[in-house]
């Protein structure tokens, strides 16, 4: 089999020798006495003769530079070469002005090569926003938001093409049929939503006091169990018809008001598709599926000591018979006290929903259904006693406190609605029809579009107006189709920029938005583009000060969630089936086991970036991101973690215990994202380390090979031997040792934490030398301690964890590995929204200098990286 490694290599040489025979006639005699005498003294003794290394010849055509395949191969060529890769180690090594000739001379080729596939500019010039960036400009732009209701519009967009590398690479975001069909489907049907271009429709609320209910009868109770209920009379005047309320399983108050158990403590099965037991139930008249319903809950929580805040769930449910639906609307944790009720607002938008409505259509009601979602923090087991008697349940639940619930109808309050108000506001004192619909189309689209839009932009929009007004469709129905072709045009959907012979500074929009989708994920405010226009945002004084402002502002969420998600990859962790191990924890119930994972899961995966925004807001050191003395945890995960005394779901600053003082290196949910719930992930981890801490892609494997757990099972010798002992064998093999001479001792450095990112609890200090210890634990001697020793891909030796965050931390060092230098690498792709080439090493450079001056300290950085002519200029 031929060695991947001289392949690469010699593709890499014969675009060298492409590019050598290509130079101008002033270039070819310097070049022809340096380059090509190297690649001949160090390079044709392989890639010569009969059998050439890799079937590379340098007398046979080659494959031009400008093609981005062989381009890529040149570059790993120029990163083998500075690692001392290459040439082999028994081969003689250039000397360091042969070598600094070499590579200094590739990066200016590539660079020459980058340049003329991008139009001279060394950027994108077209970028398609991601789906999710997408969305949310949709959202913006049509005032999509309705208290404690996500859309997730990104749902019903295509995929983005996957990658691990957190860029937004506009070479990969391309723009199919697929796309753009469904881009219409989803403004057409938001538009439709916004815009009330029908008569109002009859409104009607309701008011379901629990003061005013009597015993019933409810449904999916128990025998002999009674709950509550009754019919309640409509507010408004213009209808008859009663709704109907039913609570079962619920503790009636002193002051009237009602307690709900969690829902699981109703039945044995969790009772989360049942319609009354340990919930409010409502039976609402139905209404076509147009507009927004609203409710008001208002309720409080009673919170035993040690346990999480409870979860107030509403959903849509239908009872008929056979035909038993539910769809989760809204999750909100209850906070305050039982004493202290207040208020809280859900919003459905009953046209975004996706919910059969034809079963609501034939019961002729609405079902809304109120419950409490708690799931315990710590285990519980089930209590079990003498076969056939009751079991006093001996343990002390969160529970829901729920005083009244008000109902809207879609036409109840405000007509037209808070929307469309705010979508039509432009043409409010127009009265020509044309002028108004042109003056609404350009706001529409200014927004949309990120920047200031001509009036003769929009006339063609407002033909297609005109057009569906002569067709008899109403004032505000007309603006359908043209809103929603200025929602889905290439200007809404792509960043576009000019292009430029040589690299010039951007248009102050430009810069605008290329700075708004970076930090916001959206487009640009209106002090932003006020600053473009007015073109002070080139004033490196504004430009630092809109840095800070975009930072300290709540929408700089969604940076932090989506650089360090896909940085760390921690997507695996909600997604990978991965076994907690918590039905037996968890009154042995399947279904209660199911809820408490995925809670504790999406808790692990934002516990990364939850970390990372805390460093952002109060600038803080990128160093604490590989070792601190605080953890940014809520009660769930301190409790996974064995921490006392935090309380509440949301994040806060607490001390790290002693074994959690490693940052993002001693995170649960990274350590599973490494593992991806193998028990023997040392292979995994080595490759997840090198690759997201140590910035090194570790390539791709042979198809041929099987991993260590199917080699272990068909050969029982080997199974029987320790995992080193298995990874030594696997790597006797040539072709594998190349990646896994780095990869594997990396990989050690996480032997005493176990799949799901919980640490040995007998972990005493490591030893420098190997021992039979697997990473689970299993046949490790009675007094044995774990080896967590291992090497850097540069040599250098760590004993533990804590060795290894010391020298890749250590910024003074000479060596590529270096984490600061990675994440400034990885902040800087994702900023430019392209892959970073050998063109951009001096920038890098410029950039790690800095940080160095500023303390590593991350709002610098991204800061520096905004003022960079890369980011400014294109």
């Amino acid at each position: 089999m031929t060695n991947p490694l001289v392949q690469r290599l010699g593709l890499a040489l014969v675009a060298l020798a492409t590019c050598v025979s290509s130079l101008s006639a002033d270039d070819s005699k310097p070049l022809e006495t340096t380059v090509r005498s190297l690649l001949v003294r160090h390079c044709a003794g392989c890639h010569g003769g009969e059998k050439p290394a890799g079937e590379v010849r340098f007398d046979q055509p080659a494959t031009d530079l400008a093609d981005a395949k062989v381009r890529a191969t040149w570059e790993k060529a120029y990163a083998m070469l500075v690692r001392g890769d290459m040439p082999p180690e028994e081969k003689p090594r250039l000397s360091t002005d042969d070598l600094d000739t070499l590579t200094s001379w590739i990066r200016r080729e590539v660079e020459r090569a980058v340049i003329a596939e991008r139009g001279g500019s060394g950027r994108m010039t077209m970028r398609r926003l991601t789906r999710v960036e997408y969305a949310r400009l949709l959202e913006d732009v049509l005032g999509l938001r309705y208290p404690n209701v996500p859309l997730n519009l990104q749902e019903k967009l295509p995929t983005d093409p996957q990658s691990e590398l957190p860029l937004n690479d506009g070479d990969r975001l391309t723009f199919q049929s697929l796309h753009l069909k469904a881009s219409i489907d989803l403004v057409e049907q938001l538009v439709k939503a916004v815009l009330a271009d029908e008569p109002r429709p009859e409104p009607w609320s309701y008011r379901f006091d629990a003061r005013g209910l009597g015993k019933a009868n409810v449904a999916g109770m128990k025998q002999g169990e009674q709950g509550l209920g009754g019919a309640v009379p409509a507010n408004e005047k213009e209808i008859k018809r009663a709704a109907k309320i039913s609570i079962g399983v619920a503790e009636r108050n002193p002051d009237g008001s009602t307690t709900l158990p969690p829902i699981y403590r109703t039945d044995d099965y969790l009772g989360r598709d049942k319609m009354g037991a340990g919930s409010w139930y409502l039976e609402l008249p139905y209404v076509e599926p147009k507009g927004v319903l609203r409710l008001r809950i208002r309720a409080g929580s009673n919170v035993p000591k040690g346990e999480g805040v409870p979860v107030l769930r509403v959903a849509f449910h239908n009872n008929v018979i056979n035909q038993l639906y539910n769809r989760q609307l809204a999750e909100i944790p209850i906070e305050n006290s039982a004493e202290q009720l207040r208020d809280y607002d859900v919003e459905i938008p009953l046209d975004l929903v996706d919910f059969p409505y034809v079963l609501f259509e034939r019961s002729k009601m609405i079902g809304v259904r109120i419950s409490n979602d708690a799931t315990p923090l710590a285990d519980r087991e089930k209590p079990t006693g003498p076969k056939g008697k009751p079991v006093e349940w001996p343990y002390q639940e969160s529970k829901i406190v729920i005083d009244s619930v008000e109902a809207f109808g879609p036409g109840a309050g405000e007509w037209p609605p808070r929307c469309h108000t705010a979508l039509t506001v432009a043409g409010d004192k127009l009265n020509d029809d044309r002028e108004r619909a042109a003056a609404i189309l350009q706001d529409v689209a200014a927004r949309a579009w990120r920047r200031p839009v001509a009036t003769e932009e929009i006339a063609p929009f407002v033909d297609i107006y005109q057009q569906r007004r002569a067709d008899g469709q109403s004032r505000d129905g007309a603006l359908r189709e043209p809103l929603t072709a200025v929602l889905v045009s290439p200007h809404a959907q792509y960043l576009v920029e000019r292009k430029a012979e040589k690299p010039s500074p951007l248009s102050g929009v430009e810069l605008a938005n290329r700075l708004s989708i970076f930090l916001w994920g959206s487009g640009p405010d209106r002090e932003l583009l006020d600053l473009a226009t007015a073109g002070k945002l080139h004033d490196r004084q504004v430009l630092a000060a809109q840095v800070d402002r975009l930072v300290d502002d709540a929408r700089s969420q969604v940076f932090a969630d989506d650089f360090v998600t896909r940085m760390l990859a921690l997507e695996r962790v909600e997604n990978d089936p991965i076994d907690f191990n918590l039905t037996l924890k968890s009154f042995a119930n399947a279904k209660v086991a199911e809820l408490r994972e995925q809670r504790l899961k999406h808790d692990l995966a934002r516990e990364p970036v939850r970390y990372f925004e805390h460093l952002l807001r109060n600038n803080r050191s990128a160093n604490e991101l590989i070792g601190s003395d605080y953890l940014i945890v809520n009660d769930r995960l301190a409790h996974y973690y064995g921490m006392a005394g935090v309380e509440g779901p949301a994040f806060c600053e607490v001390a790290a215990p002693e074994d959690r003082r490693g940052g993002w290196l001693t995170m649960a949910g990274v350590v599973v994202a490494a593992s991806r719930g193998n028990k023997e992930a040392t292979i995994l981890r080595g490759v997840y380390l090198l690759d997201r801490f140590l910035g090194e892609h570790p390539g791709t494997p042979p198809g041929n090979v099987e991993p260590l757990e199917v080699q272990a099972k068909s050969d029982k010798k080997r199974g029987q031997r320790s995992l080193r002992e298995q990874i030594a064998l696997h790597t006797s093999i040539n072709t594998c040792a190349l990646c896994h001479r780095k990869i594997d001792p990396l990989g050690f450095a996480w032997a005493d934490f176990d799949y799901l990112g919980k640490r040995s609890s007998g972990r005493t200090q490591a030893l420098r030398s190997g021992t039979d210890a697997e990473p689970d634990g299993s046949r490790r001697a009675a007094n044995s301690t774990i080896d967590c020793s291992g090497k850097l891909p540069d040599g250098r030796a760590f004993a533990d964890l804590d060795e290894f965050a010391q020298l890749v931390g250590d910024q003074q060092q000479p060596s590529r590995y270096r984490f600061g230098e990675v994440l400034v690498r990885r902040l800087t792709g994702y900023a430019l929204s392209r892959p970073l080439n050998l063109s951009d090493e001096e920038l890098i450079r410029s950039l790690v200098q800095s940080a160095q001056r500023n303390g590593w300290r991350v709002r610098e950085i991204i800061k520096s990286i905004v003022l960079a002519d890369s980011f400014t200029h294109g």
